[in-house]
């Protein structure tokens, strides 16, 4: 893995546990108020929305930084560059947009803001590294190797075993041309 896909798993991880600092964020101010004020429906909204960005927040730092399998098995798009991307830009979205003013609109900025630069990054590594479909990857696993001796991420296909000759294709038995 090189530096640059380690620092993109780092902010990916960080963004993750912000994500879940402000689940934990949102229980204190929102839902203790809606539950404080007697508001039935609010609150359940607003449970539904810490458990939802908590469960984002620590399944991304668990896909993020040292992949589980309970997260793979789960979430299986999180195990991919795209699909964690993916991930992030939704939340991003929706972060960024929840509050119309005061300071946890400012937090909901920032750690929006972090998820869709995260988002952004790992969209456009996963474009220049061209992952190819699952279907494809067994195909080609023997065959790809990174070129060395040069700065780019330039990749060449190399047999690594010949590859056999096909039989020859049987010829039909006519009963009658003996």
């Amino acid at each position: 893995m090189r530096s640059s896909q380690a620092l993109l798993r780092l902010a990916g991880g960080l963004a993750s546990a912000l994500l879940l600092v402000c689940a934990l964020l949102f229980a204190v101010t929102d839902l203790l108020q809606s539950v404080a004020r007697g508001q039935l429906l609010p609150s359940l909204h607003f449970l539904a929305e810490c458990i939802v960005l908590g469960g984002a927040g620590v399944a991304g730092v668990l896909a993020e930084i040292r992949p589980h399998p309970v997260v793979s098995e789960n979430f299986p798009y999180l195990t991919r560059l795209s699909g964690r991307a993916a991930a992030y830009s939704l939340l991003g979205l929706y972060l960024v947009g929840r509050n119309p003013s005061g300071w946890r609109r400012a937090v909901d900025v920032a750690v929006g803001g972090l998820c869709l630069a995260v988002a952004a990054a790992g969209l456009a590594f996963s474009r220049h590294l061209g992952t190819l479909p699952a279907g494809l990857n067994h195909l080609t696993s023997g065959m790809i190797s990174a070129h060395a001796g040069t700065a780019g991420a330039e990749r060449e296909l190399q047999p690594t075993q010949p590859m056999p000759s096909p039989a020859p294709a049987p010829t039909p038995m006519n009963p009658l041309s003996t």
